[in-house]
């Protein structure tokens, strides 16, 4: 080998080195989201539908509670081997009633299904439950039920955002980035997270965009910073 070409090939190897040091970064898409509306028969859902919510409905809709739920393919985005070092999640708040309020992530401990119910209007009173939707007491309607009403997830938060007028907010903390890791590692358990709002104020729900919001730039998404397995000790130059 000539000295020009070692000199060619380390200098691609000090390149490619910066590029697993400096990371990469992915943006994905929900594989399925929804919203537990408070309902002792598990009878509303919103699978398919435009919007979810967190909160509590004002008089109208009787003070219920809603709670979204959201999940992402980290397995499936980032290769095997791979060292995450960042995660936020982004989603467009589209309409509320009320002011600021604590809007928080709750990692869920249990499957849950996205069926092909779609409420009309602003989507805030859900609709009739389909076929493998999660509802207040289901986790796939109408068989799978939910060990706790209002879902299974991790009492403590992993990560809180205020939320006030319609804009898009991020999410982003150790408690998150450890929910990512770990869904990057054991994607068995990945089952997503709750979205949790004002819980104790009537009229405090928050409407969130969906995955299937017909304005692309409002949909969910997770960036995900990471380091790819570095293959830079398999190259040699003689």
């Amino acid at each position: 080998m000539t000295l020009s070409y070692k000199k060619t090939a380390l200098a691609g190897l000090i390149a490619l080195s910066c590029l697993f040091a400096s990371g990469a970064e992915v943006t994905i898409a929900p594989t399925k989201d929804n919203t537990l509306y408070e309902d002792a028969g598990g009878t509303l859902s919103n699978g398919s539908g435009e919007y979810m919510f967190s909160g509590r409905v004002g008089v109208g809709g009787g003070g219920a509670l809603r709670r979204g739920l959201i999940a992402f393919d980290v397995a499936g985005a980032i290769s095997p081997g791979s060292v995450i070092t960042n995660a936020t999640l982004r989603m467009n708040m589209s309409k509320t009633a009320s002011g600021p309020a604590s809007v928080t992530l709750h990692k869920v401990t249990a499957d849950w299904g996205e069926g092909a119910s779609d409420a009309d209007l602003d989507e805030g009173m859900g609709t009739a439950s389909a076929a493998g939707d999660s509802t207040w007491i289901h986790r796939s309607f109408n068989t799978v039920l939910w060990t706790n009403v209002g879902g299974d997830f991790n009492a403590s938060a992993s990560a809180t955002t205020s939320v006030n007028l319609p804009a898009a907010y991020t999410w982003n903390s150790a408690g998150l980035l450890a929910d990512v890791i770990s869904w990057h590692t054991t994607p068995a358990g990945n089952f997503g997270w709750l979205v949790k709002g004002n819980e104790d104020l009537v009229g405090s729900a928050k409407r969130f965009d969906t995955k299937e919001n017909l304005v692309p730039a409002n949909r969910p998404s997770l960036t995900i910073t990471f380091t790819p397995p570095s293959s830079v000790n398999n190259w040699s130059v003689y």
